[in-house]
């Protein structure tokens, strides 16, 4: 099958592989065309007076022309000529009418449907605030550029992240463990001095999204088919960072002299692709997921669409975009694995690398839109990144449900 638009040629009868059109949709289109523009040249020829009446004209004139050669001069060779010349006066009068009444119904039909064009068009949007701003420092060349411009570098107590901005008033998604200083901190009356404190709260907090983070990859993998062994190293990964966790109080009294209270909460930054930052003081958390929001005190923001996760194919393209080990805005890149668990305990896994830094990060398609949220990379493997559906921020803050895209 070859297509009429793009001749693209495939076994598909129905749809185009190439350009995308309906096979049977563009020929009923083709046609309408078609008959339209027969019936304005029809209206062209009747219009200008240049139709059937010029052609009997053209052959009136041929035939004076003809019989008014002296027949006593005239030879056989010349009558023949002159009807041939005749004739083809008339042949040249048909296709002159012709020609023209066409070309007039031609123009008349672009002219029409550039009129229909221009009115139906949609003026180009106004960029305003931020989504300006970014625009004339950083202009987007093409659809992961423009997710770039979306993605926000985190920076906190617990170290580096990312995260995106998901609607134009300025909410932004990230993981919990990238901005939760909230957390329990362990033993903490027991801590000496400040630096001590923040990394010790700081190592008891990346302990604790590491166990939450094993658990759901556990939780994901348990009853499918050739993970046990990935099971039973999971189990063994658990138990190890739980001892150490419960570990940490002994260790605390052991380097810390004097008992005071923990350091007070000195927020977070989020800054964009451009330098601009943010200094955000509060966030919220999802109940039993790695997902946290929170909001730039800015307007008209520039935000990702979002794509449902659920249409994904294996084996099509995706893309991350985040921090790793500080290099901000890098751009990774890899393909669908496959969905692993179900509910809550849904993951999109991809080979795309997701390395410390790209936590919290969008997981996007080629055409810029968002399928998931970065979340962890299975430890002791290459190519094994695990994201959450962007379906469940909807479902665990009900704010974004009615926030202007």
């Amino acid at each position: 099958m070859k297509c009429p638009k793009c001749e693209h040629r495939q076994d598909d009868i129905t749809q185009c592989a190439s350009c995308g059109i309906y096979f049977a949709k563009f020929s009923r289109r083709h046609t309408r065309h078609a008959g339209r523009r027969s019936a304005a040249a029809r209206a062209q020829q009747h219009a200008s007076g240049f139709g059937w009446g010029a052609i009997a004209f053209t052959a009136i004139v041929s035939s004076a022309l003809v019989w008014h050669v002296p027949r006593g001069q005239a030879s056989p060779s010349r009558i023949a000529t002159s009807t041939h010349s005749a004739a083809a006066s008339a042949s040249a009068g048909l296709a002159a009418a012709t020609n023209v009444g066409l070309a007039g119904a031609s123009y008349g039909a672009d002219s029409a449907a550039s009129r229909r064009f221009a009115r139906n068009a949609e003026p180009p949007r106004v960029l305003e605030g931020l989504e300006a701003q970014l625009a004339r420092s950083f202009p987007a060349r093409n659809a992961i550029e423009t997710a770039r411009n979306s993605t926000v570098f985190i920076r906190s107590g617990l170290g580096v992240g990312s995260g995106f901005i998901l609607d134009a008033s300025c909410h932004v998604i990230t993981s919990r463990h990238v901005v939760d200083i909230d957390a329990p901190q362990v033993a903490s009356n027991t801590v000496d001095g400040a630096e001590l404190r923040a990394r010790l709260s700081a190592e008891a907090q990346q302990l604790q999204a590491n166990i939450v983070e094993q658990m759901q990859l556990r939780a994901a993998l348990a009853g499918q088919p050739g993970t046990n062994l990935q099971v039973l190293q999971l189990d063994e990964r658990i138990e190890a960072m739980q001892q150490e966790l419960a570990s940490l109080p002994g260790q605390l009294n052991r380097e810390g002299a004097d008992k005071g209270a923990p350091k007070p909460f000195n927020g977070f930054t989020a800054t964009l692709v451009d330098g601009t930052e943010f200094t955000v003081w509060r966030a919220e958390y999802a109940e039993g997921r790695d997902l946290a929001i929170f909001q730039l005190p800015a307007d008209h923001c520039p935000h990702l669409d979002r794509a449902s996760s659920a249409r994904l194919l294996q084996g099509e393209r995706l893309y991350t975009i985040g921090n790793p080990s500080g290099l901000a805005y890098s751009v990774t890149a890899g393909i669908f694995s496959g969905d692993r668990g179900a509910g809550k305990e849904r993951f999109l896994q991809t080979d795309a690398p997701i390395n410390p830094g790209n936590s919290g990060g969008p997981l996007i398609t080629e055409n810029g839109a968002v399928v998931g949220i970065n979340t962890m990379n299975l430890r002791g493997t290459q190519g094994i990144g695990f994201a959450i559906p962007i379906e469940a921020v909807y479902q665990d803050f009900p704010q974004l449900r009615s926030a202007p895209r």
